[in-house]
């Protein structure tokens, strides 16, 4: 462990005020060209220089005014009620009841209390019934912003027809009410990979382009009933693993062990969902409620093996092939990645003309997913293009700022996990919190990318998907056994809440660099340590 106070070697504790005036010239010119996909294959060369000084260690700054601060949490990790008040059922409601092969889903830790929680989210943290609890503890740790999602199936259990389910909606106003209450702003999932059910059965989920139109329609009744409190619309969050292993590898719900031409039919309707809930917000609700849309884009970092010309082409493939995917049509020309397009000519589904100009510039900024749901995790490993998967926050900041042309980040999910034995001495989460808040504020004071905010994920333990409660990933701690279902303060809330207060790490007197002599009569002395280690031999019986 490095201890900040250390007063001898001060050479990595740096402050951003003021930055070199020759690094503002560059950054203020560089920021002025515009980038095209395809830049972001400079990050690997730029960062494989040893760090400048500034770059090396801890920067003591502060992140700009108004910089957003969240945590957030998903339906079916945390609300639990999954049969209260007439909720209809999810495809993980499904999933985790009736696993495929009928092989239970990942159970307690070694070591971990018996009896264990079952391993579904039918009540998780039981969100449902706790929207108080749920908000002090925002206030506890006085964050701007919370991102949270609506489960479709709570407020339309068949997911299309009929009246819209009153206590779903009730529940959501009364969180939408609170937050009001606290100053906090919302940041609104409309899908965290709950389909519901009946979608899933009557029509394959999203392998059908029906279920697309299904999505505007209920994206259409949360812009009525909850658009005039929210400013920040998520469509859908982390498409590549609802696609990818919901419907190719079968690892995650609905369960569909597909082809890999599903999986990628699947990613194909679910950019035309989204482009289609942009376009109704954009023309029907923007100019009265004067929010934003976008759609959640998770990815890994990936290093080289060599800094060869045939590994950075394929650092670059990879990114395609996970973020890429779903960015590049999004942000840039409604099309996929080169690199796909020619490697799976036969396997992925073409936009026609009028469908890459209703899908380009379906985002009014970049929002970014980094963390162990996809990384070390959920990639699946032939994406990885046999590179090295790092995790590396600052780098891939970089490459998205590059490769997209400099958009607005917001990161809406990022963090680690700990063991599921781990109750409120997380230091491990706290090493990798403090790890990625510090590479974004690098990435935003030395490189020059335009993050807007940033979301520890998450807000509370809860169902941890694959996972099940295996793992835990909240600031708050959960006895899953409890009957209360008390959140209690991990370490991690505690740093996250002193670094909200404190805007980041910002320059303080025992940071600041010391100048001085010691005393005349001071001892300066070496010391040397070693161990001789003698050669023992087997003794022998003497011999006459």
């Amino acid at each position: 462990m490095v201890f900040n106070n250390l007063k001898v070697v001060k050479k990595s504790l740096v402050t951003a005020d003021p930055p070199p005036p020759l690094f503002v010239l560059l950054l203020a010119l560089g920021r002025r060209l515009r980038a095209e996909p395809g830049d972001g294959a400079q990050t690997w060369a730029r960062f494989s220089r040893p760090p400048a000084p500034e770059a090396a260690g801890l920067l003591h700054a502060s992140f700009p005014d108004g910089f957003f601060w969240a945590v957030g949490s998903a339906a079916y990790q945390t609300e639990g009620g999954w049969q209260q008040h007439r909720k209809g059922a999810s495809i993980w409601d499904t999933f985790t009841h009736h696993p495929p092969g009928g092989s239970p889903l990942a159970g307690p830790p070694s070591g971990a209390p018996s009896p264990s929680p079952p391993a579904t989210g039918d009540v998780a943290s039981d969100s449902y019934n706790n929207v108080f609890r749920d908000t002090e503890g925002l206030r506890e740790l006085g964050v701007t912003h919370y991102r949270f999602s609506i489960s479709w199936a709570r407020v339309l259990p068949n997911g299309s027809a009929g009246a819209p389910n009153r206590e779903g909606l009730r529940y959501y106003r009364r969180l939408l009410e609170r937050l009001r209450e606290l100053g906090v702003e919302p940041v609104v999932t409309l899908y965290h990979w709950d389909l519901p059910q009946r979608l899933q059965d009557a029509y394959g989920g999203w392998a059908n382009r029906v279920v697309a139109g299904l999505f505007r329609d209920y994206a259409e009744l949360c812009f009525r009933h909850f658009g005039g409190q929210v400013k920040h619309w998520i469509t859908i969050d982390n498409p590549y693993v609802v696609a990818w292993h919901g419907y190719a590898t079968g690892r995650l719900a609905p369960g569909v062990r597909g082809s890999a031409r599903l999986g990628y039919l699947a990613a194909h309707n679910l950019l035309l969902a989204h482009a289609k809930v942009w376009h109704l917000y954009n023309t029907s609700f923007r100019p009265t409620q004067g929010g934003q849309v976008s759609i959640a884009l998770s990815s890994h970092w990936i290093r080289p093996r060599r800094m060869t010309d045939h590994s950075l082409q394929e650092c670059q493939k990879s990114l395609d092939f996970v973020l890429g995917w779903f960015a590049k049509p999004v942000f840039i020309d409604g099309d996929y990645p080169e690199s796909m397009r020619s490697n799976l000519s036969s396997l992925l589904p073409e936009f026609t003309e009028s469908e890459r100009n209703f899908v380009k510039g379906t985002a009014d900024f970049f929002a970014l997913s980094f963390g162990p749901t996809l990384s070390f995790q959920l990639l699946d490993p032939d994406m990885k293009f046999r590179q090295l998967e790092s995790p590396s926050l600052r780098q891939l900041l970089s490459w998205v700022d590059l490769e997209y042309n400099h958009p607005q980040i917001f990161i809406v999910e990022n963090g680690w996990f700990v063991s599921g034995t781990t109750k409120r001495d997380d230091a491990k989460y706290m090493y990798y919190l403090k790890k990625f808040v510090m590479e974004t504020l690098k990435a935003i004071r030395l490189d020059g990318v335009h993050v807007i905010g940033y979301t520890a994920w998450s807000l509370m333990d809860g169902f941890e998907w694959h996972r099940g409660y295996s793992i835990r990933r909240g600031l708050f701690y959960v006895d899953f056994l409890s009957r209360d279902k008390e959140l209690v303060p991990k370490s991690s809330a505690f740093f996250y809440q002193k670094l909200i207060e404190n805007n980041g790490f910002p320059p303080l007197p025992e940071n600041q660099p010391l100048e001085g002599t010691f005393a005349c009569d001071f001892a300066w002395g070496i010391v040397d340590n070693y161990m001789q280690v003698s050669r023992l031999t087997k003794p022998t019986s003497a011999t006459t």
